[in-house]
């Protein structure tokens, strides 16, 4: 029975030893990121008053101080995405020597467009596309706007609501491109997250994109 004692005396130090030597954190603020957005990240559990180093795939991308109860808040912004790619999952790494834990983020582009690009107006089905579109809010339906000419709203049509975490419509089923006449000029096709039209701005709390469609002899 002694040597029963003895063994689990022996276990419980190494479970002990092989232990972290605390509870390291680290989160970001948001789900997903825009590319070329700033990321916010924060920790905690780090030594009190020392640098934090991040690194980012492998990558150092920067240092940051803790606080003198071992946490830290940190920005930096993240790159922009290859051509092709519209979504991509990020390793961060976070650690001061001692103490390490690590986080992931998503980053997106923003897009809003339909193919194919060109035809007959009068005729043109299309299917839409739609990326990044739940960056301010989860599960967000989105919209589309037809702006006149005159910059007045003509129709407002719904395109389904974003899946994931960036928020996407891989595919939308074909539709028409312009549900009725539209009349000669440079029309706006404005994707947003709001059912009533608002003309956005670089100022707007919401996620949109616009495309122009210029629009010859319809009528």
């Amino acid at each position: 029975m002694r040597s029963v004692g003895l063994l689990v005396l022996v276990l419980a130090v190494a479970i002990a030893a092989a232990a972290p030597a605390s509870a390291a954190s680290l989160t970001t603020l948001s789900r997903c990121y825009q590319e070329q957005g700033d990321v916010v990240a924060t920790g905690a559990g780090y030594a009190a008053s020392s640098v934090v180093t991040l690194t980012r795939d492998g990558t150092n991308i920067g240092s940051v101080a803790t606080d003198a109860q071992g946490a830290f808040k940190g920005k930096f912004a993240t790159p922009k995405l290859p051509t092709g790619v519209y979504e991509r999952v990020y390793d961060l790494v976070a650690t001061d020597g001692t103490n390490s834990a690590l986080g992931r983020y998503r980053a997106t582009k923003l897009v809003a467009d339909f193919s194919p690009g060109s035809g007959n107006l009068k005729t043109l089905r299309v299917r839409f596309r739609i990326r990044g579109f739940n960056l301010l809010k989860a599960g967000s339906t989105v919209f589309m706007h037809y702006v006149r000419p005159n910059g007045s709203l003509r129709k407002t049509v719904r395109l389904g609501v974003a899946r994931g975490a960036c928020g996407h419509i891989r595919r939308t089923k074909q539709r028409r491109l312009f549900p009725f006449a539209a009349t000669r000029g440079r029309w706006a096709l404005q994707f947003d997250t709001r059912k009533t039209y608002t003309r956005a701005t670089a100022t707007s709390n919401f996620v949109w994109v616009r495309r122009p469609v210029e629009v010859f002899g319809q009528g």
